[in-house]
C-alpha cells in the first residue's frame, strides 16, 4: 500500500509520533508493547477488507445487535458456569458440615473454622503467580480450564479424608487451583464489552454465587436422606467434583482467549468487537510483563483503597458463607432444615445481584448501588443480635428474615470487581490489581472465618457483630473511592483543555490500544 492510501488503522498506531502542544509524542514504541489487539489490525494481510465489513456491522443497529448476542452466548454462559461451580465447590464444607462430616471426621474445637480458613491461605500463596502465568500463558483458556479440572479432582478427593490433616491438605490445594479465576473472569468482561455493559456482564456470573444456595441446598438436602455404608457427604463431594472436571474440559475447548482469538467469529466480526470497545481506553490483551506498570499499580491509593473494600466485604462473607447452615441451627431448625433453608436467601440474593448490576450501568453508578446492598446486610446481623443476643432464639420466624437478608452485600463485591474491569487500564496494571484485589478477598474471608469462635457458639456473638462494623467502615471508604474518581476525572480534563479539538482526536486514537495505564492516558474515564 503506497504512502497515499494509509493503512486502514494507521489512526490507531501509537508508534507514529503526534505533536501535542508542540511537542512530539509517542505513546508505543513497539507493538510489543502495545495491546494485541494493535498488532492484529495492523498485520492483517485483507486490513483494507475486514476494516470496511467491521465498520459496516457497527453501522448497523441489527448487525451491532447481533454481534453483541453472540458475544454474549459465547462468554456469558461459559463464565457463569465457572463462577457457580467455583463458590458451590468452595461452600461444599458449610453443606457437608451439617451432613456429617464433622462427626465421621471426627473434628473438634477450632478445626472446622480451620479448614475454612486453609482454603483462603492456598489462595493467597499462589494468587500472584497464578496470575503471572495466566498473562503469560499463550492459551488463556486453557490455563483457566486445566485449573478447574485440578480443583474437580482434589474436591473428589475429600470424599476419601477421615481426619482433619486429610481435609487441611485438600481445602489448601483447593485454594490454590481456584485463586485464578475471578481475576480472569474480570480482565474478559473488560475485554470485550464497553464500560456501561459491564456492571451487569459482572452480574450475569456472580448471581451464581446465589444460585449455588438454592442448587447446593436443595443436593445437600436431597443427599441427607441417602442410608448406606458410604456417607452423603462423601457423595456429595464425588458428585460436585467430577461436575468440576467435565466443566474445565468444557472451558478449555469453548471459550476465546480474547477477542482476536475467538474462532467462532469471523475477522470482520472481531474488528468490530475490538472497535466497539475502543472508547474504554484500556485495551485487551498483552503478554509482555512490564515491571513499571506493576509499579505504578503499588502506587495508586485507589488500588489499595479498592483492595480495603474488599477485604472489609469480604470480612462478613468469610463468616455467614460457613457458617450460615450452622446458625440456622442455632435458630432452632434441624440440619436437614438448614439445608433447605438456604434456598430462599439465595433467591434474594439473585434478585440483589442482577438488580445492582443493571442499576449500575443504566445509572453509571457503581458507589450509589453498592449503598443499596450493604444496608440490608446490617440490619439483618442487627436482628440476630436482637433476636438471638445469647444462643436462645427470642422470635425464630424474625431470625429466618434476618438470615435471608444476610447475603445481600456480596452485590457490593461484584460491584467492586466491575469497578476494576471498568477503572484500571494496563494489561499489566490489570493483573496486579486484580491479583492483589484477591488477595485482600482471601484476607477478609480468613479474618472472617474467625470472627465466629467456637467459644462463642452457639449465639456466635463476635461475628455479629463483626458484619455490622466491617459493613458500617465500607461505606466510608465507598465514599472515598468515588470522590478519587472524581478528582482524576477533573484533574484529566485540565490536562485535556489545552489541546485543540484535532490533538485530542488524534491521541485519542493512539491511546486506545497502546497498553498504557489509565493514569497514563488522560482520556481514560473513570466510572463512579
Amino acid at each position: 500500500m503506497d504512502e497515499k492510501s494509509p493503512a486502514p488503522f494507521a489512526a490507531l498506531d501509537g508508534r507514529k509520533s503526534s505533536l501535542v502542544n508542540g511537542d512530539q509524542v509517542t505513546t508505543v514504541l513497539s507493538l510489543t508493547d502495545a495491546d494485541e489487539a494493535l498488532t492484529f489490525l495492523e498485520n492483517h494481510p485483507r486490513a483494507a477488507e475486514i476494516a470496511v465489513q467491521g465498520g459496516a456491522i457497527l453501522e448497523d443497529p441489527v448487525e451491532r445487535r447481533r454481534l453483541v448476542r453472540k458475544i454474549d452466548l459465547t462468554i456469558a454462559p461459559l463464565l457463569a458456569c465457572v463462577y457457580f461451580l467455583q463458590y458451590l465447590d468452595k461452600t461444599t464444607l458449610s453443606y457437608a458440615a451439617v451432613m456429617g462430616l464433622r462427626k465421621d471426621t471426627d473434628l473438634h474445637g477450632q478445626q472446622y473454622s480451620d479448614l475454612s480458613m486453609l482454603f483462603y491461605i492456598g489462595f493467597i500463596a499462589t494468587e500472584f503467580p497464578t496470575q503471572y502465568f495466566a498473562q503469560r500463558f499463550s492459551r488463556l483458556s486453557l490455563y483457566l480450564g486445566i485449573n478447574i479440572m485440578l480443583w474437580g479432582v482434589v474436591l473428589a478427593c475429600h470424599a476419601a479424608c477421615t481426619d482433619f490433616t486429610g481435609l487441611a491438605i485438600c481445602r489448601t490445594l483447593l485454594g490454590v487451583f481456584e485463586s485464578c479465576v475471578a481475576p480472569i473472569l474480570v480482565m474478559i468482561i473488560a475485554m470485550w464489552y464497553k464500560k456501561e455493559e459491564q456492571g451487569r456482564r459482572v452480574s450475569w456470573f456472580y448471581v451464581c454465587n446465589s444460585l449455588t444456595q438454592i442448587v447446593g441446598g436443595a443436593v445437600a438436602y436431597g443427599a441427607s436422606f441417602t442410608k448406606g455404608s458410604f456417607a452423603s457427604w462423601r457423595i456429595f463431594y464425588i458428585a460436585i467434583g467430577a461436575l468440576t472436571v467435565i466443566c474445565g474440559a468444557l472451558i478449555a475447548i469453548f471459550l476465546p482467549d480474547s477477542p482476536v482469538k475467538a474462532k467462532r467469529f469471523s475477522d470482520a466480526e472481531k474488528v468490530a468487537a475490538l472497535l466497539r470497545v475502543k472508547d474504554n481506553q484500556s485495551g485487551t490483551q498483552n503478554s509482555h510483563f512490564k515491571k513499571e506498570q506493576v509499579w505504578q499499580t503499588f502506587r495508586d491509593s485507589r488500588v489499595w483503597l479498592i483492595c480495603l473494600s474488599t477485604l472489609l466485604s469480604s470480612i462478613p462473607n468469610g463468616g455467614i458463607s460457613n457458617f450460615s447452615s450452622i446458625l440456622l441451627t442455632t435458630f432452632g431448625y434441624t440440619s436437614q432444615q438448614a439445608l433447605i433453608m438456604s434456598m430462599p436467601a439465595g433467591a434474594i440474593g439473585v434478585v440483589f445481584v442482577l438488580l445492582s448490576g443493571w442499576l449500575s450501568d443504566r445509572w453509571r453508578d457503581r458507589s450509589l448501588v453498592m449503598f443499596i446492598c450493604i444496608i440490608p446486610t446490617i440490619l439483618a446481623a442487627a436482628l440476630m443480635i436482637g433476636f438471638d443476643p445469647n444462643g436462645t432464639p427470642l422470635n425464630k420466624g424474625a431470625l429466618l428474615a434476618a438470615s435471608f437478608l444476610s447475603g445481600t452485600f456480596g452485590a457490593a463485591f461484584m460491584l467492586l470487581l466491575a469497578w476494576n474491569a471498568s477503572n484500571i487500564a494496563g494489561h499489566t496494571k490489570k493483573v496486579t490489581t486484580n491479583a492483589v484485589t484477591l488477595v485482600s478477598f482471601a484476607l477478609g474471608n480468613i479474618l472472617g472465618t474467625q470472627t465466629f469462635q467456637t467459644s462463642q457458639a452457639p449465639g456466635y456473638i463476635g461475628g455479629k457483630i463483626a458484619i455490622i462494623v466491617t459493613l458500617g467502615c465500607l461505606c466510608f471508604v465507598i465514599v472515598g473511592l468515588r470522590l478519587s474518581n472524581d478528582k482524576l476525572n477533573r484533574r484529566n480534563q485540565e490536562k485535556l483543555a489545552g489541546m485543540s479539538e484535532g490533538e485530542k482526536d488524534e491521541m485519542r486514537e493512539k491511546m486506545a490500544f497502546a497498553d498504557q495505564t489509565d493514569r497514563q492516558n488522560v482520556f481514560f474515564s473513570y466510572t463512579h
